[in-house]
């Protein structure tokens, strides 16, 4: 999950970078804008996700990771030399090529996640997703020390922004960029060393704690895991015979054997009565010819891409995610490069940098400690973060003029707001719409994210040239508003597998 960490550490390394553009390579590297970089990185998620159910199909989960390892890797190590000939070539680098590579690392990772820990699955998506941003907590003080040894200020203003200037700060860049590389892609080769595949494919259905259900079949039937005959359960008493005759039974044998034989029947009965078919309910039955058609009435369904796009939950989720990305996005290209106008200090900014991730992990788990106990469904926690999103972007602009703790505390309460996203979405995605076709959902519900990696850089070099850092911000605050609204108004029970149906 490495590479994820990209979204924690570009915030910091971009103020070096677009410093870089500026000023040391300028202006033959200058043919493109470096907001493209972060946007099209973001928007390679929704088709690198929809292109994994191919790639696994053909090599397997491991297999398919393991593309997705050198794909990332290849992208990040020449992007070392791009960025110094052409800020295109480098968002197409890290755009198009490590965003999808990424986006097909998320969906293999989250797959096989899911089919290790079906029923830890929100605290265990939030480790995964939270090991990257504690990652970036190093690479991003790593980054600052080589770059910025001395903590010099940024030393010149064009418009709106602010930038390094200083050679030696600007002859560390490239390396820099390779240090990065070198410590995600050495990382993400031990992880694929290490990492195995789940039990059962991960386009089964969802495993169960349930021993009768883990011995289905996929047509709905169960195999003979236990026997399914009362005369196999009397198979030790040998000496007992019936016949019939009619309606009458003739039993031979001693009454002891009969007894015995009876409260075997009844301890049979008291046993299978309790067994539990699924997490949240149990059925009795008398005969144990009836459990397969016990267990395939209630089954849970996983829904097909076509019947997922018709369900209203689905279009909830993806502005939930839409909005909260949108705001993630500007906080990770600017919330140092805004800062810098007011808090003139590297290493405190980088210190910000460093404190979001970690608020970011201790956010996810605490959120899905508290998904996977029922202490909050998947709709509170949207609500809950839409909320928390909307009054906080709203008071973006005015916080790092009050002081720099203020700014401080803002930036980490955005953080651990945003955070949830990467826990919320494929949670939702396992629990709502099922796990056989959760790489196609999955990129589905992320099918927004490329209009937010076209429009984000479309929209704020207008609005930031044009209307300022105030409205830039404030637009985040209208977008989650309205998802609010929505979600608000939109049930996400109804479609929930325990109901059997999409």
């Amino acid at each position: 999950m490495a590479p994820l960490s990209f979204l924690w550490v570009y915030g910091n390394l971009s103020a070096y970078m677009d410093s870089y553009f500026r000023f040391s390579c300028y202006p033959k590297c200058a043919d493109c804008d470096t907001q493209w970089i972060l946007a099209l990185y973001v928007a390679g998620g929704c088709p690198g996700s929809l292109l994994t159910k191919i790639l696994v199909k053909r090599w397997g989960l491991k297999w398919s990771g393991i593309f997705a390892m050198v794909t990332c890797g290849a992208a990040m190590f020449v992007s070392v030399w791009t960025l110094q000939q052409s800020v295109a070539w480098t968002v197409v680098l890290y755009g198009v090529f490590f965003g999808q590579a990424v986006g097909v690392n998320l969906s293999v990772n989250y797959q096989i996640v899911g089919g290790w820990a079906p029923n830890k699955l929100a605290l265990f998506m939030a480790t995964v997703t939270g090991t990257p941003a504690m990652l970036s907590v190093i690479q991003n003080q790593l980054i600052t020390a080589y770059v910025n040894p001395k903590n010099l200020k940024a030393n010149a203003y064009v418009g709106p922004r602010t930038y390094f200037s200083q050679p030696e700060i600007l002859n560390r860049v490239p390396m820099a960029v390779m240090l990065y590389a070198a410590m995600t892609f050495g990382l993400q080769l031990v992880g694929y060393f290490l990492i195995t595949n789940p039990p059962q494919p991960s386009s089964a259905e969802p495993m169960s704690r349930n021993p009768i259900a883990s011995s289905r079949k996929n047509d709905g039937t169960v195999t003979a895991s236990r026997p399914t005959k009362a005369s196999d359960i009397l198979s030790p008493y040998n000496g007992i015979r019936e016949e019939t005759n009619g309606h009458k039974v003739k039993t031979y044998g001693s009454n002891n054997v009969n007894n015995e034989t009876s409260n075997v029947l009844k301890n049979y009965k008291s046993v299978t009565s309790a067994i539990k078919l699924d997490d949240n309910s149990t059925r009795d039955f008398a005969e144990p010819e009836m459990a397969t058609a016990s267990l395939t009435e209630d089954e849970p369904k996983s829904c097909k891409p076509s019947e997922t796009v018709k369900t209203p939950v689905f279009y909830a989720l993806v502005l939930f995610g839409t909005s909260i990305l949108y705001g993630l996005v500007y906080k990770s290209n600017y919330y140092k490069q805004f800062a810098l106008l007011y808090i003139n200090d590297d290493k405190y900014l980088t210190l910000i940098g460093t404190l979001i991730p970690i608020v970011s992990t201790a956010s996810r788990i605490l959120f899905g400690t508290c998904l996977d106990k029922d202490l909050m469904s998947i709709k509170d926690a949207v609500i809950l973060s839409l909320s928390l999103h909307t009054v906080l972007c709203s008071l973006w602009y005015f916080a790092p003029q009050v002081n720099a703790i203020v700014y401080l505390v803002l930036i980490l309460c955005l953080a651990g707001t945003q955070s949830m996203y990467y826990l919320i979405i494929p949670t939702a995605a396992f629990r709502i719409f099922g796990a056989e076709h959760f790489s196609t959902n999955f990129g589905l519900l992320l099918i927004l994210n490329i209009l937010i990696g076209i429009l984000t850089p479309v929209v704020a070099t207008p609005v930031l040239g044009i209307l300022g850092w105030f409205w830039l911000f404030t637009s985040v605050s209208i977008l989650n508003l309205f998802t609010l609204i929505v979600v608000i108004f939109t049930d996400f029970d109804i479609f929930s597998s325990d109901k059997g149906k999409c």
